[in-house]
């Protein structure tokens, strides 16, 4: 009997633990669905999860007026001899660097991932916008920023994917959003040194 009592207990906490975990990564706040915007073309800041949820990959998409991702601003780990990006940097000598991937790539993710509208307007409007990103991206990459292991510096300040996310939304001249439960790198400026 006392074995069954404990045995309940415990499944009750875990029971109440998943579902505390649960509303913690998936509430409105830190898991956002972006709005469709159909008959304008936007720029959406969006969140690949990572660690179960809790962590995240921010990234810019940019989407025509029935929704569909024409290209995507992604600030990955790449390969400092090879020039080639990885889905994941562990070594100390990969550096930072912004990829553009455009609808028929294979990195594009066609997938309902958090995320929030940062603009919407007429294709012209919102493509003008979009490049001033570009002219950023050439800056970020020009400077070779070391890439964390992992993409975490536990040392010091860390510059990631997030923080390529963040800096490509200011130089667009876009107000910043905060997605995600954990997000480091999110507010670091890489441009601002």
């Amino acid at each position: 009997m006392l074995f069954t009592s404990r045995f309940l207990k415990d499944l009750i906490l875990l029971g109440l633990f998943l579902m505390a975990f649960y509303i913690l990564t998936h509430n409105s706040i830190t898991y956002p669905r972006p709005v469709k915007t159909d008959g304008l073309y936007s720029i959406q800041l969006m969140q690949y999860p990572l660690v179960l949820g809790i962590a995240g990959h921010n990234y810019l998409t940019l989407r025509d007026d029935k929704n569909t991702i024409l290209k995507e601003l992604h600030g990955l780990a790449t390969d400092r001899t090879t020039n080639t990006w990885k889905y994941m940097g562990r070594n100390s000598s990969d550096v930072l660097k912004v990829w553009e991937f455009s609808s028929i790539s294979k990195y594009v993710i066609q997938k309902s991932y958090a995320g929030v509208v940062l603009h919407t307007g007429t294709k012209e409007d919102v493509e003008t916008i979009w490049n001033k990103a570009l002219i950023c991206k050439d800056t970020i990459n020009a400077k070779n920023i070391p890439y964390p292991p992992f993409g975490v510096n536990v040392r010091g300040d860390t510059e990631n994917s997030n923080s390529v996310a963040y800096t490509l939304t200011l130089c667009m001249g876009l107000s910043t959003k905060h997605i995600g439960l954990f997000t480091p790198g999110s507010t670091r400026n890489l441009l601002k040194k």
